[in-house]
């Protein structure tokens, strides 16, 4: 029997714990609403999928995916239905419960796996089919290590407290964006030192590097001015300043950038120094 119970703080340290593991084979979910813009009709449904939920006093993690979503909408605000359909969404997180001595690890993770933005959209904003019309994807998963000065289940203490913690580490494990025929992706990571809150004025001094890679960004944006959505001003302006942060890659329109803060609190971008 666990005492205590209304404390949540005494409730983790005696040992309650939570452990589920939740799979199911569909999903659907129809909303009806009328306010005073009028009605809004939504239908959404997914394909299979799970939920991963784990709390006790190390950390609290949640953890789901779900594949085949479609989303179909209808409004008296919206001025054409509305059909999404995405394969997957997925998504994640864990995060440190009590203080303990030392650093604490913590992740976060989203998926937003092959987005179809229906064609009545894509008619709209490209008639001439001149930009690809491929479902986007944006996914990230990055991860770290923080120190709690507090328990995060202490009411009080969370009042009181102006920061509960501190940010050690943070590690961008993958990022990619796939969007109009253009994809970045990216990875690195830095350290924080908490004890120089000076050169980065109120933040702690980051150390470490990110390396990025940009593949079509050139064609996107000629194509958009072609299209008249981008003034060619504006191209130039946008041009130069990846001329600034990124350096030829090994394909005809392909960037990479490297950028990377150092002990000395400079920026650098590809080695030169931009702050």
């Amino acid at each position: 029997l666990i005492e205590n119970s209304d404390d949540p703080v005494a409730l983790f340290n005696s040992g309650f714990a939570v452990d589920a593991d939740i799979r199911h084979s569909g999903s659907q979910m129809t909303m009806n609403v009328t306010g005073e813009d009028g009605p809004f009709n939504a239908d959404i449904a997914s394909g299979s999928g799970t939920v991963k939920m784990a709390m006790s006093g190390d950390q609290m993690s949640y953890d789901g995916t779900s594949q085949a979503i479609t989303l179909n909408a209808t409004g008296a605000e919206i001025p054409l239905p509305l059909n999404f359909t995405m394969e997957e969404l997925s998504y994640g997180f864990a995060m440190p419960m009590l203080k303990q001595d030392g650093q604490q690890d913590f992740r976060l993770s989203m998926t937003l796996g092959a987005l179809s933005i229906p064609e009545m959209l894509w008619g709209m904003a490209d008639p001439g089919g001149m930009l690809p019309h491929e479902p986007a994807t944006v996914s990230f998963d990055v991860a770290g290590k923080v120190t709690l000065f507090a328990d995060l289940v202490d009411e009080q203490a969370m009042e009181e407290m102006e920061a509960p913690g501190e940010l050690n580490s943070l590690t961008l494990n993958s990022l990619l964006v796939e969007l109009v025929g253009a994809k970045l992706s990216g990875m690195g990571g830095f350290t924080f030192d908490n004890t120089d809150m000076a050169t980065f004025d109120g933040m702690p001094r980051p150390e470490g590097a990110i390396d990025l890679n940009l593949k079509g960004a050139n064609k996107v944006i000629d194509t958009l001015v072609e299209m008249g959505l981008l003034p060619e001003e504006q191209a130039m302006t946008g041009r130069m300043m990846m001329s600034m942060f990124a350096v030829p890659g090994d394909g005809p329109d392909d960037l990479n950038s490297r950028l990377e803060i150092n002990a000395d609190g400079h920026v650098l971008a590809n080695g030169q120094r931009i702050q």
